[in-house]
């Protein structure tokens, strides 16, 4: 808990019931139901019980977003709950899926706390904790905390360099224009050598940055074409050397006819299952590794969905 590890991160359980080369897996973005954000306290129990079946199930993952503040005109609370907490209280009631953020708001972090809260639920979790990191896109919150919306991409650079300096030293100084530590250590330190890093959207960073610094890139939900090329200008920047997986999002409002043809497509799909299935086939082929479904527009229950999504898609994706 003290020491540094020698495991590399790719043999964390969490990345590795995640992300696979050349392959593709499931995961839910958190809330699972429309209603959770309106209701946060009434939904919990089956909130849970719904991750629990999916879990069960074979999705991969869930995950939460950091968002510290109700903006009005946003309209969009996420999963209301505090992401570190929320995943700490999900963690103590799960075993396998892997727990995501996607992603904290690192201008808004401390970077020794953020060394410290991502360690602390990678080690109660088992390994299962994937760090998605962002620089923040509301304008509201900067002042809020301090924080000058147009300095947000040195802000993320310089936090990110002494998070990363945090976890993967020990007794060592370590400054940055926030602050400075010298003649201490930040505790616990992760599992492995560090929890895998994962940049969502552009971070305000080079795509060549993103390849260097971070373990993977969390990207929105785009057309395919668009998509693939995103995926061979990542694999470029990565080398061939590596593997960094590549995800999107994607907004599902599965059909109660499995054979619905799709429609829409600016940030996802009405389609029955048998598109789906062909959908991530495809996205399979252009090298998305995993794909975080948002049923919270569905027409039908969520939990119908998970059911589906169950039976007869991530089968067919095995």
């Amino acid at each position: 808990m003290f020491e540094l590890s020698d495991l590399p991160h790719t043999d964390l359980p969490g990345f590795k019931r995640t992300f696979q080369q050349g392959e593709l897996t499931v995961g839910l973005t958190l809330p699972i139901e429309e209603d959770a954000e309106a209701n946060p306290q009434d939904s919990l129990d089956n909130q849970l019980r719904l991750i629990r079946k999916a879990e069960t199930g074979g999705v991969a993952a869930i995950w939460v977003r950091d968002i510290p503040l109700r903006v009005e005109t946003f309209g969009d609370v996420g999963q209301v709950y505090d992401p570190w907490i929320y995943l700490s209280y999900i963690a103590a009631q799960t075993t396998d899926i892997a727990l995501g953020t996607s992603a904290i708001v690192v201008p808004f972090q401390h970077p020794l706390l953020l060394a410290k809260r991502a360690a602390t639920i990678d080690r109660l979790s088992g390994g299962r904790f994937l760090m998605g990191v962002a620089t923040g896109d509301r304008p509201e919150e900067f002042p809020a905390f301090g924080q000058d919306k147009g300095n947000r991409d040195e802000e993320f650079r310089e936090r990110i360099a002494a998070y990363r300096r945090a976890t993967h030293t020990t007794q060592t100084p370590i400054r940055w224009s926030g602050g400075k530590m010298g003649g201490a250590d930040v505790v616990p330190k992760p599992i492995a050598r560090e929890v895998p890093l994962l940049a969502t959207g552009s971070c305000q960073q080079t795509l060549e940055w993103r390849a260097e610094h971070t373990h993977g890139w969390l990207m929105y939900h785009k057309g395919l074409e668009i998509q693939r090329q995103n995926v061979r200008n990542w694999q470029a920047a990565v080398g061939p050397d590596q593997f960094k997986p590549f995800a999107e999002s994607l907004w599902l409002d599965l059909h109660e006819d499995p054979d619905a043809p799709a429609s829409g497509g600016t940030f996802g799909y009405r389609l029955g299952r048998n598109a789906l299935i062909q959908l991530l086939h495809t996205q399979r082929e252009v090298g998305i590794n995993h794909v975080m479904v948002n049923f919270r527009s569905s027409k039908r229950s969520a939990e119908e969905q998970i059911d589906e999504l169950i039976e007869y898609v991530l089968p067919a994706l095995r």
